[in-house]
């Protein structure tokens, strides 16, 4: 049997939990790429990720600057915070201006707190959120820009990890 499910999202929460009430092929329609919006799909039990069967990019009737682009990153683990400051203001002095918008959740080595930023051009704006409590730690972030190298920036972050 099929069904259409429509999610009706409240804008002000972090995470949404769907309960998907038996095994089965399911699909997905969003307005933005998963990696966009940080999206993971876990079988509970087992925490096993899910991992998409097919996608498909749907090419808008409209043109956008070719050269824009963005970059998820997501990464198991704490920061060093000292690192990831410098890291990150290296990036903006250097790429500032092609880095139109980023943002992310962050696990700081020592913090009970997840912290969560963002940021436009060379702006950046952060703070503590709720606590990790029994969540794994990760590190989420994207960056929308011009001319942003995915291989080196991951690379960048991951010298970050404590």
């Amino acid at each position: 049997a099929q069904r259409l499910m429509q999610l009706q999202l409240d804008e002000r929460a972090m995470r949404f939990l769907v309960h998907l009430p038996q095994a089965g092929t399911y699909a997905l329609f969003t307005e933005h790429k998963p990696e966009e919006f940080q999206a993971r799909f876990l079988h509970l039990p087992s925490g096993i990720m899910a991992q998409p069967m097919l996608q498909h990019d749907y090419k808008p009737d409209h043109q956008h600057d070719d050269q824009v682009s963005s970059v998820g990153i997501n990464l198991p683990g704490d920061l060093d915070e000292k690192r990831l400051n410098a890291w990150l203001r290296d990036l903006l002095s250097t790429k500032g201006t092609d880095i139109f918008r980023m943002k992310g959740v962050l696990s700081i080595k020592g913090k009970k707190h997840r912290f969560v930023f963002q940021g436009v051009h060379m702006l950046f704006d952060g703070r503590p959120d709720r606590p990790w409590g029994k969540e794994a730690r990760h590190n989420s972030l994207i960056f929308i820009g011009r001319h942003l190298d995915r291989a080196a920036l991951t690379a960048g972050f991951k010298e970050c990890l404590a």
